[in-house]
């Protein structure tokens, strides 16, 4: 494979992607992008939008190029399905301004990503005379943008465990709080608004959020059963319903507050012991390879001496 055939598919490729994308922003503009210039509020004069869904202050390059992606990666989302999934997924890491339609379009990023580098990886080695088949560069260039598309819906997977985990370490001292501000005489939504205010953390944004709730107008218990519905976390459920069900009967909080904070810290503790045993064997390779050999070492070092000295 030449140089030049290389460039030349090269650009070719580039060509191809361009006018699919093309081919796929020529669509019906839908009512819902028609009358939402109109819908939005006095607040939001800088979130307005034309007819094409871009808001009017964006630049020219995102006027050009939003309406394709975002035509490219409605579709693209329609072909995969899962959008209530991936929305749920995305309010569990945190994100739940992010709609499932970006989230798409940050995976055609990435997969855009891996064909301009694997690309790149075939024009050096044309350039540098090695052989490309072509087969074997598109099996490449595809590999490469799967790769990386799944790799960006790993992350979310990981910045979902990773957020929870936070949530359940946290949960212990965010009960110690709220039992000390009921015990001061405060009511059970006062209470959260001040360990939301004093806390940081996700579990501690949750809090914030459910107290939005209430201000607007949300029950208590309901806008606690909607934070445990987004964090998804076992022991927040067990600590919502626990407090829903003192305030529903009377209980003293103070006293139930308490007592779910000594069973999240011994759910803590349990989750930790599993983790150790799972990782029992992987927990022995430094044993094994660091410490035994220099407990070795330094036994085996004045034995290794003294016969050196007595040797001839």
């Amino acid at each position: 494979m030449t140089a030049f055939g290389a460039l030349a598919g090269g650009v070719a490729g580039v060509g191809i992607l361009l006018m699919a994308v093309g081919i796929a922003a020529r669509r019906p503009v839908s009512i819902a992008d028609r009358i939402a210039p109109y819908l939005t509020g006095p607040s939001s004069a800088r979130q307005r939008r034309d007819d094409l869904g871009v808001r009017t202050d964006a630049s020219t390059f995102e006027r050009l190029v939003g309406p394709m992606l975002r035509s490219l990666a409605t579709r693209v989302g329609s072909l995969l399905g899962g959008g209530d999934e991936v929305q749920r997924r995305l309010v569990a890491a945190g994100r739940p301004s992010m709609t499932p339609d970006a989230f798409r379009l940050e995976q055609i990023t990435w997969a855009a990503l891996g064909l301009a580098g694997s690309g790149a990886l075939l024009l050096l080695l044309g350039v540098l005379g090695r052989p490309v088949r072509p087969v074997a560069a598109t099996i490449v260039a595809l590999g490469a943008a799967v790769t990386l598309s799944l790799l960006r819906d790993r992350r979310l997977t990981r910045d979902v465990e990773r957020r929870r985990q936070l949530v359940r370490s946290s949960l212990p001292a965010v009960a110690d709080l709220l039992a000390l501000a009921v015990a001061s005489g405060e009511s059970p939504a006062a209470a959260l608004a001040r360990v939301a205010r004093v806390a940081r953390g996700p579990l501690a944004d949750e809090c914030q959020r459910a107290c939005h709730d209430t201000a607007s107008g949300v029950s208590f218990l309901d806008a606690l059963q909607a934070m445990s519905t987004r964090v998804e976390v076992p022991a927040v459920r067990r600590f919502v319903d626990g407090v829903s069900i003192s305030v529903q009967r009377g209980t003293p909080l103070a006293d139930v507050l308490r007592a779910q904070a000594g069973d999240a810290r011994a759910d803590l503790h349990r989750s930790l012991l599993e983790i150790a045993g799972r990782k029992e064997l992987l927990m022995l390779v430094p044993v094994v390879f660091l410490v035994l050999p220099t407990v070795v070492l330094v036994a085996l070092f004045p034995a290794v001496a003294s016969l050196t000295a007595i040797s001839p």
